[in-house]
């Protein structure tokens, strides 16, 4: 498939289309939030550079060296929120309107660094107080679904379907599928004397199960193939494979909460316990990829120090490939600032504190432990390529792990946090307001 209708050539060697398509980065109010998860086909990757230059492409490396591959998702992010086409005149806007967006970025913006609470009233507030507009309501939907809250979110798809918006087309078509699906969920969890009908599938490597009533066996076939993928992926980067078939267990979001909340304090979305438990659509999609990689990680993890422990490792480990999934390579300069900003305000959480597990973390805490190991990872990865793999085998051998971690990377559990905050603090120029005693590595 060409995506660039300028500039597509054929390579005469391979008779495929090569091609790349560069989106003019232009604000368009009122944007597409998270529309590219839709539109966007799944071989096609998605790259933008230090000045914001965007490209889709379906060539196996990067459009230019500066490129870094991202989600499509992610677009919504990278530009504020807001997605656009070819190169177009940005519309005017009153003052009201531009305020309106702006609280509805600043809403998302809180969601994601963890401040749940704050973003969803302001949603909501921004949803009685608009009832004629669509972006709140539907960020409110896709995060009160991401939260196992089926009732809210359907609601939320209600309003922006029958209170009164103007929906571009795309928007509609996903926020009826979406009202679909969530019908579908809701009817499965209220039958509650109703048995489940559980199908599976087995694979050399996988056993699948999945509880979808509605899905048939092609959607076994294609989780079967995208765990075969992961398992490949995985095998490329670390060497490591599983000695036995793995049993993988797919859920609707209402079956695994009826299941499984009980196990965690926080909503969850997947876990490993010797199986692979993961909710998925009935249409396998990109975010269920990206699960599938995260927990595969914990596998190969447990297979080969038959422990969760040293727990940041471990989620290091996971949260790193499942970030790589979703085309995003690298800690980001946001994430950067995040862990700086933690060490200036001495708020930084110990290495050597998550090695047992992230218990008693919670919100932004959490959210800080998870960046804090992904960050040591890609720092292990980047000055010693390979070591990940080869500690997993020193561990699969028998090798007491911060052993095997010294021997791969020249480190104890200490030395690489120090190391990952001077990596952090050479990212930054020196802040004048912070004392020179905090700017330097101490760790006690």
């Amino acid at each position: 498939m060409s995506l660039d209708f300028r500039r597509a050539a054929r390579d005469p060697k391979t008779q495929r289309v090569k091609s790349t398509f560069s989106l003019s980065r232009w604000l368009v109010p009122g944007g597409l939030f998270l529309l590219a998860v839709v539109v966007l086909p799944s071989k096609v990757a998605v790259w933008i550079d230090s000045k914001g230059h965007t490209y889709l492409t379906n060539r196996a490396g990067p459009p230019s060296a500066e490129a870094e591959r991202i989600a499509p998702e992610q677009l919504s992010v990278e530009w504020g929120g807001q997605i656009t086409g070819e190169k177009l005149e940005p519309r005017r806007m009153d003052a009201e309107e531009d305020r309106y967006l702006r609280a509805v970025m600043a809403a998302r913006g809180d969601i994601l660094r963890g401040e749940l609470q704050a973003g969803l009233r302001q949603l909501r507030r921004l949803l009685r107080s608009h009832p004629s507009r669509h972006e709140a309501p539907y960020v409110l939907a896709l995060v009160e679904r991401h939260r196992g809250r089926l009732e809210a979110s359907r609601d939320a798809i209600v309003a922006v379907l029958d209170g009164g918006a103007i929906l571009p087309p795309k928007w509609r078509e996903v926020a009826q599928r979406m009202r679909g699906e969530l019908d579908e969920e809701l009817a499965l969890a209220n039958a509650r004397d109703q048995n489940w009908e559980t199908r599976s599938l087995a694979s050399s490597h996988f056993n699948v199960a999945y509880d979808h009533q509605f899905a048939g066996r092609e959607y076994g076939e294609q989780v079967v193939e995208m765990l075969d993928e992961v398992r490949s992926t995985m095998n490329d980067e670390f060497g490591q494979t599983l000695p036995e078939p793995l049993e993988v267990r797919l859920y609707t979001r209402a079956h695994y909460l009826k299941e499984h909340e009980h196990r965690f304090g926080f909503a969850t979305v997947g876990f490993y316990d010797g199986a692979i438990h993961v909710v998925s659509a009935r249409r396998p999609r990109n975010e269920l990829y990206a699960l599938l990689m995260h927990e595969y990680s914990h596998a190969l993890f447990m297979n080969a120090r038959k422990s969760h422990q040293p727990f940041f490792l471990n989620e290091g480990i996971a949260d790193r490939a499942e970030e790589r999934a979703r085309g995003r390579s690298r800690v980001s300069r946001s994430e950067w600032r995040r862990l700086v900003e933690a060490i200036r305000d001495d708020t930084w959480i110990p290495l050597s504190t998550l090695v047992k597990g992230f218990g008693g973390l919670a919100g932004r805490r959490a959210l800080l432990a998870y960046l804090e190991s992904r960050a040591a990872i890609e720092l292990i990865e980047t000055h010693k390529p390979g070591a990940i793999g080869r500690w997993l085998d020193r561990c699969e051998e028998g090798m007491p792990w911060e052993e095997a971690l010294e021997l791969e990377t020249g480190w104890d559990t200490k030395a690489l946090e120090i190391a990952l905050q001077d990596e952090t603090q050479s990212r930054f120029s020196r802040d004048p307001l912070v004392r020179a005693d905090q700017q330097v590595s101490r760790i006690e």
